[in-house]
């Protein structure tokens, strides 16, 4: 009976050999964590940089300098020039006033309109336009006859039109762009308010201000006068310059956004110096330039003192052991807990390989000291997405920033920036059930991680030009994290058979083998393990534990009775099966369904939790049906009818979710033998199956809290209720009926 308890999902000790497995990993990581940042780092001699400070410009050099390695630096001057040269390239940009233009139209009309009725609505007119009439214009012009005046509103209609379309710009925005040496500037739209399409630069000296209209127009009114000689060109300008609204607006912002796109684009002009390259020659004059080589090759230099590699190796213990405790403590009871723990280990591991190689291959000052570009975003999702547990990629995240902050490209900001980055891509991909799921999560964690690491960065005197290769390397490590994980977590899935979210996802909603049988030859119990799947589902969320592990175990914790479905009752019709037979032979047929679901579960490649739940789904609990009957029998034969007989030889449940599944399995069933259910009832039906539960201890070893357990009720009873909804009698038109379906 022992062996045959703990074959049905008893806890499992780990192995000697897990054990030595992480154990291994530990100090695999802390050798890391001690060695990647020394190999990582450009040491030099530092004779050479003792060298290099006493040396000053202007004094002659002593002794031949060389390059004792391969180095690189950047060319400030030069390459600060060609970003000023950039920059000066993008021209001044300007944009229609939708609203000015209209505006002045406006304003055009309600003044022909004045003007053609020849009443007396001068005020009305000033108030409507918030306008002065500083200039007398419609004084002016109310002196005409009446077919010039007719005149004069046309050829105020028509220049006003030509303006609007050609744009009115202020003088005050073209002073500021030749105040900064610009002659010519960039319209980007049309005042018909088209596409945004860049136009070719056009010359300042053309456009039309209000200062500027009577010597632009001088050729156009003349036009006018020659049609007609009473013509005022300087009443129709005076009157262009009162009514018509600035339609032209210099965008400021973006033009400096523009220039500093165009500034950013530029690639810093890095000279390499190769090693053996003479840098100083014996007996010359020492330059400024060569004396930026030297501290350019002085500052790849890197070394510790003893005292600094005490400091480190203190540091990377203490880390890794708090990391370590912290995460055996989250998954104490948890039969996977050495498995989970040494691929979160291997995750680190790798992950420190990985800043090794990225440390390497990115030669650059400009480049090493941006925290973006650190491979520390792979461990953290891939531990959560194993363990299906959010807090222990946390953990992993942690460690993994501690060790970041000991690298030598590392800031002030590194650790705080890997944490960041790590609990952003954690939080978006917490709510995961299928992996298409992960490409709108990849977005959202690619745009706040984004942010988070120009915040951080930025804090720490970011330059400028390093904004768009952070951003570019945040991407990059959130992109090639997220193919890592999608790529790993599958092969990880099927090699160890673990239940992650996307695993459980797709048991709960996708059909295996088995479940078409089952819902082939009893479909009776495919529909009741549906439902027990529902309340199992509602109740985990209720108590904040694996909700999908539920749904699934309360999926697949009655396929063992395919094999006779007629001995159940869900699937019986009329005729009960167990009237013709004994009633132990009925006990051992309701028993062995828990044995044969195992076996079907193993042979579908179900994870092993989910193997739990159905041999853990009745515990040890006696079948009392025939029971009570078997002890009627023998009391009127004078036999003896031992318990052990008929009851489950399973164990109770070990944890929460097959926990759960039982009290879920003992509800349905119940539920359906309820005469007109109501909260009332249900709430008295369920509070009395989880009591007996409790009271014959098939709840002890579940980890369930009575807090947990009125959850679990609440949630059940909820359930119910909903699944048992009252509909009202429709009447008998077809269409009536369908609306309620």
């Amino acid at each position: 009976m022992k062996d045959q308890r703990l074959r049905l999902g008893e806890k499992r000790k780990p192995n000697k050999l897990e054990r030595q497995i992480s154990i291994a990993l530990i100090i695999l990581i802390v050798v890391l964590a001690m060695l990647v940042p020394l190999f990582s780092s450009k040491s030099a001699d530092s004779l050479l940089q003792d060298r290099g400070r006493m040396h000053q410009v202007g004094e002659l050099a002593e002794d031949d300098v060389y390059a004792t390695e391969n180095f690189s630096y950047i060319d400030e001057k030069r390459t600060q020039a060609l970003i000023q040269e950039k920059q000066r390239a993008v021209a001044p940009l300007f944009t229609f006033s939708l609203r000015s233009t209209m505006l002045s139209r406006q304003r055009i009309d309600l003044f022909i309109d004045l003007m053609d009725n020849g009443e007396d609505g001068a005020e009305s007119f000033l108030a409507q336009t918030q306008l002065t009439d500083t200039g007398n214009v419609i004084g002016r012009l109310r002196s005409f006859t009446e077919s010039d005046r007719w005149f004069f509103l046309q050829a105020l209609e028509e220049t006003a039109e030509v303006i609007l379309k050609q744009g009115l710009f202020s003088a005050s925005d073209l002073a500021v762009i030749e105040a900064e040496g610009y002659d010519s500037y960039v319209l980007q739209n049309t005042v018909s308010m088209q596409d945004a399409k860049l136009l070719e630069p056009q010359l300042v000296s053309t456009v039309f201000t209000k200062e500027n209209l009577a010597t632009v127009l001088i050729s156009w009114l003349d036009g006018y006068r020659k049609v007609q000689q009473a013509f005022q060109p300087y009443l129709l300008v005076d009157a262009l310059s009162w009514l018509l609204e600035e339609n032209v607006v210099y965008e400021e912002v973006q033009t400096l956004t523009e220039r500093q796109k165009a500034a950013d684009s530029v690639q810093s002009i890095v000279v390499l110096v190769e090693r053996g390259e003479k840098i100083i020659t014996k007996d010359t004059v020492i330059t400024e330039q060569q004396l930026a080589l030297l501290e350019a090759m002085g500052n790849q230099a890197f070394q510790y003192t003893i005292l600094e590699m005490i400091g480190r190796a203190v540091f990377i213990l203490l880390a890794t052991s708090v990391s370590v405790y912290v995460f055996i403590q989250f998954l104490y009871a948890e039969k996977r807990l050495y498995l989970y723990l040494n691929l979160m280990l291997a995750s680190v591991a790798l992950s420190m390989l990985a800043m090794y190689a990225v440390s390497h291959l990115l030669h650059t000052q400009s480049i090493l000291f941006l925290d973006s570009f650190l491979p520390i975003l792979f461990a953290p999702m891939f531990t959560a997405h194993i363990t299906s547990k959010k807090r222990l990629g946390l953990v992993a995240a942690f460690l993994l920033s501690c060790y970041a902050s000991l690298m030598p490209q590392a800031s002030a900001m590194t650790f705080f920036f890997s944490l960041t980055a790590g609990g952003l891509c954690l939080y978006f991909f917490r709510y995961t059930f299928k992996r298409l799921e992960d490409l709108f999560n990849w977005f959202y964690a690619c745009v706040i991680c984004s942010f988070a690491a120009l915040a951080l960065n930025l804090l720490v005197g970011l330059p400028l030009q390093s904004v768009l290769p952070l951003i570019g390397g945040m991407l990059l490590n959130v992109t090639i994290s997220l193919v890592l994980v999608e790529a790993l977590v599958p092969l990880c899935e099927r090699g160890f058979n673990i239940p992650t979210a996307y695993r459980l996802s797709e048991l709960a909603f996708t059909d295996s083998p088995v479940l078409d049988r089952l819902g082939t030859v009893a479909q009776g119990t495919y529909n009741h393990s549906r439902y027990v799947s529902d309340l199992a589902y509602q109740a985990a969320k209720a108590i904040g534990v694996n909700a999908m592990l539920a749904k699934v175990g309360g999926i697949y914790h009655d396929i063992g009775k395919s094999d006779h479905p007629e001995y159940f009752i869900e699937n019986q019709g009329t005729e009960n099966k167990h009237d013709d037979i004994k009633p132990s032979l009925s006990a051992a047929i309701i028993k062995s369904h828990v044995k044969l679901g195992l076996e079907k579960g193993r042979e579908a490649g179900l994870p092993q939790e989910v193997l739990d739940i159905i041999a853990q789904h009745h515990g040890n609990d006696i079948i009392q049906f025939f029971y009570n009957e078997a002890k009627e029998q023998a009391l009127s034969a004078g036999a003896e009818v031992k318990a052990d007989d008929y009851s489950y030889t399973g164990s109770p449940p070990t944890f929460p979710e097959s926990a759960i599944v039982m009290l879920a399995d003992c509800v349905e069933a119940a539920s359906r033998t309820i005469k007109k259910p109501n909260h009332s009832k249900y709430q008295k039906l369920v509070h009395a199956i989880i009591m007996g539960k409790f009271e014959r201890d098939q709840l002890k070893d579940s980890q369930l809290s009575l807090t947990d357990l009125d959850q679990i009720e609440d949630a059940f009873v909820q359930t119910l209720i909903g699944r048992d909804h009252h509909r009202i009698d429709y009447p008998d038109e077809p269409d009536q009926k369908s609306r309620g379906e």
